[in-house]
């Protein structure tokens, strides 16, 4: 058994949107992680060429690129890529086939621990699909606008900064992705990628391991973030951690993920005292517009608005 699973090839995607000191340190992180392993850059260029990369190992996509593979061009929210994260997964392994594993790691994500004794454990266990479940119940935001697609008890959803998948399981997916593309006009709300993919792997009963199987994912979720340079990894085990950014995003992402608006006006906010580390980064006015963007963006949420 064990020689078998030496034999499997896993390819290991980083996937950006963009290139620069922060992303290239988080390319050396998973170098540093998975020695083993060849590892990808899936950069997506929908808005324009992000210059010369000195990697050998670059895939480049955009949006284009998705519509002529036979995805539709529907999103309910954001942009193409950022709603159907998945497509870009699918476009990796029709240009890289020769992989019997694909591992997408976000730029902004990271993993810490022995990668390849993390692959031999998922490979061992013969998962199709490993990634951190979300609880998609009535709770979850996103319930609502799922429920027409995936009637009661179908709807799955997972964080898939993170995320493990066989062969097949892609092969499955961008099936899946096709045939409701083929019939857009048909589908009212757009599934995003996280309800998509835990739920067609759910239907089609591959098999999902949590991503908690195998290490600590207590600091994985979509806020706070975590500040690159008070990353502090673990000697042992493995841990999930997202998301990590450098001063810009973790700023940007402060203003705006800070879920209360009250807090961007409290002095003694956590948000507040996140920004007293960097004095002079955000004026009032930037603040203060932060806020107003926040809180906007909260009323459209109570109106029941994608």
């Amino acid at each position: 058994m064990n020689g078998v699973i030496a034999k499997k090839k896993c390819a290991i995607v980083l996937k950006t949107y963009a290139w620069d000191s922060f992303v290239q340190l988080q390319l050396q992180r998973l170098q540093s992680t998975f020695p083993e392993n060849d590892i990808f850059i899936s950069i997506d260029e929908t808005n324009g060429f992000t210059g010369t990369i000195p990697y050998e190992r670059v895939l480049r996509t955009c949006n284009a690129d998705m519509l002529a593979l036979g995805f539709a061009n529907r999103f309910e929210k954001g942009s193409l890529l950022w709603w159907n994260a998945d497509y870009t997964h699918y476009q990796v392994q029709s240009r890289i086939p020769d992989y019997d594993y694909y591992l997408f790691v976000e730029y902004d994500a990271c993993i810490a621990g022995d990668g390849t004794r993390l692959l031999a454990d998922m490979i061992a266990d013969e998962a199709d699909f490993v990634s951190h479940p979300l609880d998609a119940g009535p709770a979850w935001y996103w319930h609502r606008f799922h429920t027409g697609i995936y009637p009661a008890g179908q709807l799955r959803a997972s964080l898939n900064c993170i995320s493990f998948f066989s062969r097949r399981a892609l092969t499955h997916l961008a099936q899946r992705r096709r045939a409701m593309s083929a019939n857009m006009d048909e589908t009212g709300f757009w599934p995003l990628g996280e309800a998509f993919v835990a739920s067609e792997v759910a239907a089609a009963d591959l098999t999902f391991i949590p991503l908690a199987r195998y290490g600590d994912v207590s600091r994985y979720s979509w806020f706070p973030p975590i500040l690159s340079t008070d990353l502090v990894l673990p000697q042992s085990g493995h841990t999930f951690l997202h998301p990590v950014l450098d001063q810009k995003r973790y700023i940007a992402s402060l203003l705006r993920q800070t879920h209360f608006v009250r807090h961007y006006f409290m002095r003694g906010s956590m948000l507040r005292r996140e920004l007293r580390r960097f004095p002079g980064a955000v004026s009032r006015r930037q603040l203060y517009r932060a806020a107003m963007l926040r809180a906007a963006e909260r009323l459209r949420q109570i109106c029941g608005n994608p």
